[in-house]
């Protein structure tokens, strides 16, 4: 028969792990955003994007207003939301700029390491690309304190290896910046990322010849 200080430790455990919600989660409806975003960022004709990835924006959003606890789902609302922020290219591409900063901050406040700390990248990324104030929000010291989260958090991961070589090559270390694209395209590969992992291996490859004849 167990003590009375044991079937207490033992009714507290049960309790705790019934009572923390599970806040990241890459369900089907999730995976088949990776597949669809994977499929219009590397296989569509580049004129169809924009087009694409705002129904694809619209879809994300449905998925996580029914999974309000899921930072994951807040996560790829955000990636596609920046990546269609990237096919508009204009002023116009600001609310969209606005809203995945907002959806990637509300998945690290659910979850700082769903999908091992992801959100992180796409938030250093952001803070590098956009224009700073006053037309954006743009800031390299806060795009590099994200993607040193990211690189410690998931030290492998093709897309922050990729994403600090942007922001190096943006700060014109282009030596430096080619190691992360090297290391980029030595990443492991990702289960049901195939096509996400040869878009971003052939990115970084692109990026090296570019710094090889910047440097020649």
């Amino acid at each position: 028969m167990k003590s009375l200080p044991e079937c207490l430790f033992i009714i507290l455990s049960c309790l705790f792990l019934h009572s923390v919600p599970v806040h990241a989660e890459i369900n089907q409806e999730i995976e088949q955003l990776q597949l669809e975003w994977a499929q219009i960022k590397y296989i569509l004709d580049k004129k169809d994007h924009e087009t694409a990835l705002e129904k694809l924006a619209a879809k994300a959003a449905i998925i996580r207003e029914n999974q309000t606890d899921n930072a994951d789902a807040y996560l790829w609302e955000g990636i596609i939301l920046s990546t269609y922020a990237g096919a508009i290219g204009t002023l116009r591409a600001l609310d969209a700029v606005n809203e995945s900063r907002s959806a990637l901050e509300k998945s690290l406040e659910l979850d700082l390491n769903a999908s091992n700390g992801a959100a992180n990248t796409y938030l250093g990324t952001l803070y590098f690309l956009v224009p700073e104030w006053p037309i954006a929000f743009g800031d390299m010291d806060l795009a590099k304190e994200y993607l040193d989260r990211a690189i410690k958090l998931d030290p492998d991961d093709i897309d922050v290896n990729y994403f600090y070589g942007e922001f190096l090559r943006k700060k014109k270390r282009y030596q430096q910046a080619e190691v992360w694209y090297k290391n980029a395209i030595k990443a492991p590969a990702r289960s049901g990322r195939e096509i996400a992992d040869a878009g971003r291996r052939q990115e970084a490859e692109n990026r090296i010849q570019e710094i090889i004849a910047e440097l020649n």
